[in-house]
């Protein structure tokens, strides 16, 4: 799904519902960290808990958010980032393609069902603490 589609889908939808990513395929639901490029040139989300004193994004947010991305962005595909950590030393950064969205009474819910896009895996290694 492009960032165009997203607009369209959710053009009227409450702009106070809040906002959570589903990835079927490992069984993974999260709220929405950041709204960015995950990706040279490629629009997304990244998984996880806000700051504390940040509130959960609402779709009127997450809107205003997508808006920042140029008219080049609108085609574009739309990411899922979550990270995994592997060990102490080790996490990797998985990426997932939006499929579609479900509305419902509280909440937006933004779903990936093809499973992982593992050409855009990346390993990384901890830093090391001081």
């Amino acid at each position: 799904m492009n960032v165009e589609s997203i607009f369209n889908e959710l053009k009227f939808a409450d702009k106070n519902a809040q906002m959570i990513c589903s990835v079927s395929n490992v069984a993974l639901k999260s709220r929405i960290y950041v709204v960015g490029q995950v990706q040279e040139n490629i629009p997304g989300v990244v998984l996880g808990d806000r700051e504390p004193y940040l509130r959960e994004q609402t779709l009127g947010t997450f809107i205003d958010e997508l808006r920042t991305f140029g008219p080049e962005f609108l085609e574009n595909d739309f990411l899922i980032e979550s990270t995994h950590e592997l060990s102490e030393e080790a996490y990797e950064v998985r990426y997932y393609k939006l499929t579609h969205i479900k509305i419902e009474a509280r909440e937006i819910v933004l779903h990936s069902e093809d499973g992982e896009l593992h050409e855009l895996r990346e390993i990384h290694q901890e830093p090391e603490c001081e």
